[in-house]
């Protein structure tokens, strides 16, 4: 752990951690995570990618809960100053990428007042993974010649409307933070078309608990109640290009979840090479941790652990 001496302050990597699969972390986010004395990450960032880092690295959790009281962004952005007056290597971590609904630009603007130094380290955003499991792309020739990225959450929940002129002309919607919001979303489209679109909602896309719901808008709401998903981390996919899903895989992926917790014991970077390899198959993982770690990274790791009855060892 480097902490920096009085007078100067360390520097800070906004650093987007992608959709939660450890394999589509970026080469320079996973070098910054190894180098960090402190990370700042979110509740949408894998335990997992946690831990890439050192195990005397300091662990901050600044995530943000839906439907329940959280910390604000005000309070995220003194503590990443704090940080960065304590230690060398600051990495704020986001899920998916920082640029995209990540409030990035807010961080940045505390930081310059600051005179702190900083990186954006890009992701995968939400999106594109979940198209990727979809097995389609945002666009398609001849189907869909555009896409609009929107968020379904405004500031101080202000019901407002989102620009769905491009939806209506043949592209692709992506509504980030949509779930809470989806009524007055399908209304509003209502207001606006009296065409039932096809819509996509995945959950945890590329993780191992990723569910997949398809329907219309006039269905969906239905089928999503009944699922037990109301609190996990969802991306809406409307337009044309649902109609090209393969629905077999779709139905074969979302009765196959396995809620075993798989703890790899043994060389940490063996046990990383591991874990890398289970989560491509849709498996939990967490690499075995011991007393030499930082307070933070046990207190995180024994929490998923005790929450856990099904848990396997595996050995390299």
């Amino acid at each position: 752990m480097s902490l920096v001496t009085k007078g100067e302050v360390g520097k800070v990597y906004l650093i987007g951690a992608g959709p939660g699969n450890p394999n589509l972390l970026t080469k320079q986010a996973e070098r910054l995570i190894q180098q960090a004395d402190v990370i700042l990450y979110d509740r949408l960032v894998n335990p997992l990618i946690l831990q890439y880092a050192k195990p005397t690295t300091e662990i901050i959790d600044v995530g943000k809960k839906p439907y329940t009281k959280h910390i604000q962004q005000e309070d995220i952005n003194l503590k990443i100053v704090e940080a960065a007056k304590k230690y060398k290597v600051v990495v704020r971590l986001k899920g998916g990428d920082p640029a995209t609904f990540g409030r990035v630009t807010e961080e940045i603007d505390v930081l310059k007042q600051h005179k702190i130094s900083y990186d954006i380290v890009p992701g995968v955003t939400s999106a594109s993974a979940a198209v990727a499991s979809l097995d389609l792309g945002l666009t398609m020739r001849s189907v869909a010649p555009s896409v609009t990225f929107s968020t379904g959450h405004f500031k101080d929940d202000i019901e407002q409307d989102m620009d769905i002129r491009n939806l209506a002309n043949g592209g692709t919607l992506a509504i980030y933070m949509g779930i809470k919001r989806l009524s007055h979303i399908i209304n509003q489209i209502r207001r606006y078309t009296k065409e039932d679109y096809d819509i996509a909602v995945i959950f945890n896309a590329t993780c191992y608990n990723e569910t997949i719901v398809v329907g219309k808008l006039s269905t969906i709401e239905h089928q999503l109640s009944k699922l037990n998903v109301k609190q996990d981390p969802g991306i809406c996919i409307l337009g044309h290009i649902i109609n090209y899903i393969d629905y077999e895989k779709i139905i074969h992926s979302n009765i196959t979840i396995n809620e075993t917790l798989y703890i790899i014991k043994g060389n940490k970077s063996l046990a990383l090479l591991k874990a890398e390899d289970l989560s491509q198959k849709h498996l939990k993982c967490l690499v075995q941790h011991d007393e030499t770690y930082h307070s933070s990274q046990k207190y995180l790791y024994d929490s998923i652990i005790k929450k856990h009855h099904n848990i396997e060892y595996i050995e390299v």
